[in-house]
């Protein structure tokens, strides 16, 4: 081997360098990928957005929806807590109010329910069954004569309710006024037949009054339907 070959034997060519300018910093390299999935969840998120836009009437369905759940796990608090969302989503729906206005009543917020009611009725006035709360109301706390006007209200509205005649009948009961009594229960299981309410009741105003023979067939009547429904 002459020198020319030895020299040329030595030479081994080098791969070619980058330029400077076709480097690529590494912290570019490392954020590109970051910064395509940023933009994909932002895609997504807007995306989800979109969807879960739900309407104020949407919303309003779900909270009457939460709201009767928590009241059949006996959560009371709840059910107001969400009733009250509900009912003020849709100030000129009665009927939310309404709801609300039981929701109150459940959690034993009496007094809150009694002007939920009322409300009720001043946009509403032939609102059947805020007048029968409120006298269910008047009735629980031993205000007889002011649960009378409440169920003769419902009554004037309602005239064929076995139940509105029989909560008229215990309240008048309450009063001592047992011949009213009585004919308000007679009146109801005219309608409803297996009122068992009202054959109870009108088993002791009979009974209050001295006719025990009529007061042991109401409660005869009474027990069998017990067996019935048992």
């Amino acid at each position: 081997m002459n020198g020319s070959d030895a020299n040329q034997s030595e030479h081994v060519e080098k791969p070619e360098q980058p330029r400077e300018a076709d480097k690529v910093p590494v912290g570019i390299s490392i954020l590109w990928p970051v910064l395509k999935v940023g933009r994909s969840l932002k895609k997504m998120v807007d995306s989800y957005n979109e969807y879960f836009n739900v309407s104020p009437s949407d919303l309003k369905e779900i909270y009457l929806r939460k709201s009767q759940l928590a009241e059949e796990r006996g959560d009371y608090s709840n059910s107001v807590f969400f009733m009250e969302k509900a009912a003020a989503l849709d100030p000129g729906d009665r009927e939310s109010l309404y709801l609300l206005g039981v929701a109150y009543e459940k959690n034993k917020d009496l007094e809150d329910a009694m002007d939920t009611y009322k409300k009720v009725i001043e946009s509403q006035p032939d609102h059947v069954k805020a007048y029968y709360r409120i006298g269910f109301i008047c009735l629980r706390k031993r205000e007889f004569e002011e649960a009378i006007a409440a169920f003769e209200k419902a009554l004037t509205l309602e005239p064929g309710s076995a139940d509105i005649l029989f909560r008229l009948g215990q309240a008048y009961d309450r009063l001592q006024k047992h011949e009213r009594a009585v004919s308000l229960f007679s009146r109801a299981v005219e309608i409803d037949g297996e009122h068992l309410p009202s054959y109870k009741n009108m088993a002791l105003a009979y009974d209050s009054l001295n006719k025990h023979k009529e007061a042991l067939a109401c409660l005869k009547r009474a027990l069998e339907l017990e067996e019935m429904l048992a």
